[in-house]
């Protein structure tokens, strides 16, 4: 996808936000103004960027916020979290270099997030904005979910992002489990929730099912929707609208990406 409305201006760049939301297949580039109005988009395989990617990767920005998958994760209830333990709960990671694993508190869920980014897409992405903000999947999707937990009944989240599905759950309010997975196919992703619903003993026919990164057209959306009383799909609390329809629907599967600086500081 290439996307370049005419309103975008080279001496509005101090103004604009870019957002990228990038994984080991595509890269996904989108520049907004300070009203939510896109001004572009462009979305390209991760190793082969076009020269339009390539110039407005060189464009300083001064607003820029990162979305990157996690390599490792691991949560700590916030009760027994401490940070003299970080030795311990290194172990848990995915390697054993420290000063790549970043800490995360999640106060409103009482837990607290230990994870390595990527380390190959990391580095490729700081090299090219040192000064970029940095957001992991997991924390824009749960910080955004609160507000769609009932306080009784269970509900499975599943945000998609090409071949990954991030899986999780709730029980009568209470978090439960977050987990990265690989798909393929709908029977992948029937087998994972079948097998997670019996691990933490959950109902076949669950109360809700939260949906994310994908449209209600999608398979996936409707392999889900047998497996619940009721599908909502996860929306953003910052707006972003474009003037071309295509760009708006894609824009809008990708939900939240523009809560990213609501995140991180």
């Amino acid at each position: 996808m290439k996307y370049t409305s005419k309103n975008f201006h080279l001496h509005y760049i101090p103004q604009y936000k870019l957002f990228v939301k990038a994984d080991f297949l595509e890269d996904t580039l989108i520049v907004v103004d300070e009203s939510g109005q896109v001004q572009a988009m462009f979305r390209y395989p991760a190793n082969e960027p076009d020269t339009e990617a390539i110039k407005l990767l060189g464009l300083p920005f001064q607003y820029v916020f990162i979305s990157l998958p996690v390599q490792s994760l691991v949560f700590i209830p916030a009760e027994v979290y401490q940070s003299e333990n970080h030795p311990l709960y290194q172990e848990f990671l995915l390697d054993d270099h420290v000063d790549r694993t970043q800490i995360h508190s999640l106060d409103n869920l009482a837990i607290t997030a230990c994870y390595q980014y990527d380390m190959l897409l990391h580095n490729r992405w700081r090299a090219i904005f040192p000064h970029a903000k940095f957001v992991a999947d997991f924390q824009l999707l749960l910080d955004e979910v609160q507000s769609y937990i009932p306080m009784q009944g269970e509900v499975l989240g599943a945000h998609f992002n090409n071949t990954q599905v991030e899986l999780f759950a709730f029980k009568n309010g209470k978090f439960l489990f977050y987990n990265v997975l690989d798909i393929q196919h709908v029977d992948d992703l029937n087998y994972f929730v079948l097998t997670t619903c019996q691990a933490f003993d959950l109902h076949i026919k669950l109360h809700k099912i939260l949906i994310s990164g994908i449209n209600a057209q999608h398979a996936y959306s409707t392999a889900l929707t047998h497996f619940a009383h009721r599908v909502e799909f996860i929306q953003g609390r910052t707006d972003l609208h474009a003037d071309d329809e295509g760009v708006q629907q894609e824009v809008g599967k990708l939900n939240f990406i523009a809560d990213a600086p609501l995140c991180v500081s």
